[in-house]
């Protein structure tokens, strides 16, 4: 089953983390900005299997394909929600 990608999901699951300051997106492409520089990221996403871009040194830039799954999605929440959780 594919899924459209929202950023309610990641709204939700990223609530009570304290890091974040907004989550803005523009159809698919979804911007997390946090309160402090997060460049690091990229790498430890990179070794969970999530491509990621860090742009203005503290917004993660998600593009996520067109042919994602819900499983996916939910995998892309849940690696995200764990990383800028050590971060804090």
């Amino acid at each position: 089953r594919r899924v459209l990608f929202r950023s309610t999901s990641l709204k939700e699951a990223l609530q009570g983390v304290n890091l974040v300051k907004e989550i803005r997106g523009q159809g698919l492409m979804i911007g997390i900005e946090l309160k402090s520089d997060c460049g690091e990221l990229v790498g430890q996403a990179l070794a969970e299997g999530l491509l990621i871009n860090v742009t203005a040194g503290s917004v993660i830039r998600l593009l996520p394909p067109l042919i994602l799954t819900e499983s996916e999605a939910d995998q892309i929440v849940a690696i995200l929600k764990k990383l800028i959780s050590a971060l804090a």
